[in-house]
């Protein structure tokens, strides 16, 4: 069975509370209401039972009971009296007249008195001594007066208002009710939305976020559960990057022993087999332009170049560090290719500054990258196009483009592209550009790839300059 909650349990806490609560007010304010208006009442028919006895003092002086049944069929009028009675002083009864009156029954007397002093008002006398009690100098007691009277009109009032204050206080409960459940529903929604935030956090969606509630409490609550999650993904995120970098230093790991097995088992018997088909060539002169023997001579030299690529990747890089002008490099480096690639399709435009700009930098590594590079850019432009090379200066980055008019890098390639044997190319080896993101990283640089809007790939390279160098190689601080 499942067990109620927290907006059903504060929904019945709240609703029995206001329920005991009105039903405490309920019986001590009936209680309370009752015994005065019953006060109220006996003092009035006390005031009339004083009035009767008043006026009966002549009366009962010398029996006249045709007078005093007179006044008390008078008082017998009144609503609620039941009996009256007078008695003279030696409780003799000399009126006795009665009516059936329902409800309970209640008594009161006061004393017939006789004034010895004609200024003296009994009704209002601070001494009010009842009948048949020590004696006030003055006054005689000549009899009493005996009113019986209901009490069911009081009744019948205190069940209406009974009535009444129980189906106020049952829409006051109601009420109540109401503004509590709202009040505690947005106690709850803001919870059970955290409680469903987690659930989906725990099912692996570690994008989702609390939605901050309306109480200070669950805003507070929202937020820090936030920050939870952002700690949780931060930590995650570096715990992959660094099983990835475990990952990637183990496939150097693997990549150095298979290269040092290369250098002896293939490298060797490959010198061999260059070596015997020179003297082949020579001993029955066959010429290079021999069809066989060129397609021999090309596979050794593309077997010669994806060992060096094996031995240079698996080498440890340890750059060499001297200033150097970076702009001066590059453009070596295109003038290089340019007689390199003279008769081919292929243009190649460069737009580098004349001015020097010197940088700490290995001037060999970066040429070995920007060279990888530039041969990817030709051949990613088949027999046509142009191939963009394009540097910028600032205060302290150098910044290389290289763009080709290829058919680009497909975006699900993009984040694969730097990685080690990553190839698109059949006869390509996917270390050049792990070679070159190696490289430049050792410069404290970065290596980015992407698409032209008007077609082909761009490659972005950005060295960090040394502080105090600049333009025309000269440091600032040694000018002041």
């Amino acid at each position: 069975m499942k067990r109620p909650g927290i907006h059903l349990r504060l929904l019945i806490a709240a609703f029995l509370l206001i329920c005991a609560t009105a039903f405490t007010l309920d019986v001590v304010g009936v209680h309370i209401t009752r015994q005065f208006m019953v006060k109220r009442f006996r003092d009035r028919i006390s005031f009339l039972a004083k009035y009767l006895a008043l006026n009966s003092e002549v009366g009962v002086l010398i029996g006249d009971r045709s007078g005093l049944k007179s006044l008390a069929l008078n008082l017998l009028g009144e609503e609620d009296v039941a009996r009256v009675t007078i008695l003279d002083n030696h409780n003799q009864e000399l009126v006795d007249l009665s009516r059936t009156v329902t409800g309970p029954l209640s008594v009161v007397e006061a004393p017939v008195e006789f004034k010895k002093t004609s200024d003296e008002n009994l009704l209002f006398r601070s001494n009010r001594t009842p009948f048949g009690e020590r004696h006030i100098p003055g006054v005689d007691y000549i009899g009493k007066v005996r009113i019986t009277f209901s009490t069911h009109g009081i009744d019948q009032l205190m069940v209406e208002i009974t009535r009444q204050f129980v189906w106020f206080s049952t829409g006051l409960a109601i009420i109540a009710g109401l503004v509590f459940y709202f009040i505690s529903r947005s106690i709850v929604v803001d919870v059970t939305r955290l409680a469903d935030t987690a659930r989906q956090v725990g099912k692996g969606d570690m994008k989702l976020r609390a939605q901050p509630g309306i109480l200070p409490e669950t805003r507070e609550l929202a937020l820090a559960f936030n920050s939870m999650l952002d700690s949780l993904e931060w930590s995650t995120k570096a715990l992959e990057d660094a099983y990835q970098e475990m990952i990637h230093q183990k496939a150097l790991a693997e990549v150095g022993k298979f290269s040092t097995m290369i250098a002896h088992e293939v490298k060797n018997p490959l010198g061999i087999i260059k070596s015997s088909l020179d003297i082949l060539k020579k001993d029955s002169a066959i010429s290079s332009g021999n069809t066989m023997v060129s397609y021999m001579e090309d596979e050794i030299r593309r077997l010669n170049r994806l060992i060096e690529d094996f031995l240079t990747f698996a080498r440890p890089i340890r750059p060499t560090f001297r200033e150097a002008d970076v702009n001066a490099l590059l453009g070596e480096i295109v003038t290089r290719f340019e007689l390199q690639k003279a008769g081919s399709p292929v243009e190649i435009r460069s737009r580098i500054p004349s001015e020097p700009y010197n940088a700490n930098v290995d001037p060999d590594l970066l040429a070995r990258v920007f060279s990888n590079i530039l041969r990817n850019a030709f051949e990613a432009n088949g027999d046509k196009g142009v191939v963009l090379i394009t540097a910028s200066c600032s205060e302290s980055v150098w910044t290389a483009k290289i763009e080709d008019e290829g058919e680009g890098i497909d975006p699900e390639n993009l984040h694969k592209i730097f990685e080690p044997f990553f190839t698109t190319r059949s006869k390509g080896t996917g270390l050049g550009l792990a070679y070159a993101s190696q490289v430049i990283m050792s410069h404290n640089g970065a290596i980015t790839a992407g698409n032209r809007d008007q077609g082909g790939a761009m490659f972005r390279v950005e060295i960090p300059v040394r502080q105090g160098s600049g333009i025309g190689g000269r440091d600032e601080s040694e000018e002041l």
